[in-house]
């Protein structure tokens, strides 16, 4: 059978509780990505990153594409974020971050959701004048006006059965 290793960068909570549904069903390893080494990616032939998406960014991923040879192992990529996995969502994100890798990975969105106790002093300052801008705007779409009450407070919208599709493809991967 072959070794997994799921990495995965959580600042407020969402993509660890994704990271540990997924081991969960599958039998893996896990590192966060500030302890990850090279040799420990070696020793695996599956690797999964996860990571929330922060202004339209997977944070880490540019590091994983360094220490990752795409080539030789089987690479699965998830995402969480407070917006529903929607293809106007998750479209852009893989656009602003795969374009150069996306036809040797696979790409998972979930949707996860807002945790402003979790947040850092920026980020919790970033979301809030999103908030008051999106409320400030005329003629919002309904998908505006869902997000602009959604974002005034924190909300977990995640689900473990979101990671089934992923948890499915790594088991075939694994041969099992």
């Amino acid at each position: 059978m072959k070794s997994v290793l799921i990495i995965y960068k959580s600042k407020t909570g969402f993509t660890k509780k994704y990271a540990n549904w997924i081991l969960e069903d599958v039998a893996c390893n896990v590192a966060t990505f500030d302890k990850v080494k090279k040799e420990d990616i070696d020793k695996h032939n599956i690797i999964v990153y996860g990571a929330g998406v922060h202004a339209g960014l997977i944070p880490g991923l540019k590091k994983i594409k360094k220490l990752v040879n795409f080539n030789d192992k089987k690479v699965l990529i998830f995402a969480t974020g407070a917006a529903p996995n929607a293809d106007e969502i998750v479209k852009p994100v893989i656009e602003n971050n795969l374009a150069d890798c996306i036809s040797k990975v696979d790409f998972f969105y979930f949707e996860s959701g807002i945790n402003y106790e979790n947040m850092g002093f920026f980020s919790r300052g970033l979301m809030k004048t999103f908030s008051k801008i999106l409320n400030a705007k005329k003629d919002k779409t309904d998908a505006e006006k869902e997000m602009s009450t959604m974002i005034m407070t924190s909300y977990d919208n995640s689900k473990k059965e979101y990671v089934k599709p992923l948890t499915e493809l790594l088991k075939e991967y694994q041969g099992k």
